[in-house]
């Protein structure tokens, strides 16, 4: 399975102990007006052999596994804008693909029957997604289908060296559309300690940089829902003596904040989500001992808990109960 479609699990195998997190420029937080109210997250969680999908209220209550996938990963799902469908990565021994299903998990349906294909998210109207694709030593590129898998177009294109000395990590991914559906922001990883932001318009036109490849990222990105930031998290899980922290930061890389501020590389955090009436932020932190997700305030306060028991990851904030 590629670093690109599965990066955090392995990064997060390999984190251990370590020095002081990297503090970036603070500023005060925006305060925008948001609609969409905050209904279900779905994350991945392993239950037996197999990472499998669940969903849980805002507070964690009402825990329910909505995947029983037995030869197969469930992993990074993503909601429709209107609560009803779930797109995720199916990750199989030999290919990784872009599959949905009802919110409650029926009517599976694969999009991208061939290749390694991964980390979908959907168009704000419904009716396209978006994902990463990954050809070994040979290209990464960030995607654009319809949501029955037809008209696929190509928005990125970046060709990879036969070895990227960091065992697959480097590819492109996290691809998510601007709340007004123009704009894509994805990563770039060329290498275990370089990752980058980037934003590109729906044509491929108009690429621009927004975080430096030196700090690095830890997978997941996300717009808020007015679109004027992009919610992040610096550097990647396992980067020795640094911890990995939550961040905001404008699309034009001004107003960079901190939100959560573990330290030494023995804790990290991971941004997840942000969510639909952009009060509120979901990450994944092992701060209790195991990977669990955790909600905060986009100021970085009233951080909770929200789940237990098995280590969980990539949550997403739906906009139905």
């Amino acid at each position: 399975m590629s670093g690109l479609l599965n990066r955090r699990k392995m990064l997060i195998a390999a984190a251990a102990g370590a020095v002081v997190g990297t503090l970036l420029v603070s500023v005060a937080p925006s305060h925008a007006t948001f609609k969409g109210r905050n209904g279900l997250l779905v994350y991945q969680a392993q239950a037996g052999g197999h990472a499998q999908l669940f969903t849980a209220n805002p507070d964690g209550t009402g825990v329910r596994q909505i995947t029983h996938l037995v030869d197969s990963d469930a992993d990074w799902p993503a909601w429709s804008p209107d609560g009803r469908r779930i797109a995720f990565e199916r990750a199989f021994d030999s290919h990784a693909a872009i599959y949905t299903m009802n919110a409650d998990g029926t009517n599976l349906r694969s999009l991208t029957p061939r290749g390694l294909n991964g980390q979908p998210s959907w168009s704000p109207d419904g009716k396209q997604i978006t994902f990463g694709r990954y050809i070994p030593g040979k290209e990464a590129s960030i995607w654009i289908m319809n949501t029955d898998g037809s008209h696929l177009r190509r928005v990125t294109k970046n060709p990879l060296p036969k070895n990227d000395g960091c065992g697959g990590c480097a590819g492109q991914g996290s691809s998510v559309f601007s709340p007004d559906g123009r704009r894509i922001a994805f990563t770039s990883v060329k290498g275990a300690h370089s990752g980058a932001i980037f934003v590109v318009r729906v044509n491929g036109k108009g690429l621009h940089q927004v975080t430096p490849f030196t700090r690095g990222l830890a997978d997941k990105i996300d717009w808020s829902p007015d679109g004027s930031e992009i919610a992040f998290s610096s550097p990647e899980f396992g980067r020795a003596g640094k911890s990995s922290n939550v961040y905001i930061i404008r699309p034009n890389g001004s107003g960079r904040r901190q939100l959560t501020h573990e330290s030494g590389g023995a804790i990290n955090d991971g941004l997840d989500s942000w969510s639909p009436d952009g009060t509120k932020i979901a990450y994944v932190s092992n701060k209790s001992g195991t990977y669990q997700i955790w909600t905060m305030n986009t100021a970085g306060t009233k951080q909770k808990q929200l789940t237990t028991g098995p280590d969980s990851h990539l949550a997403a904030w739906g906009t139905h109960a």
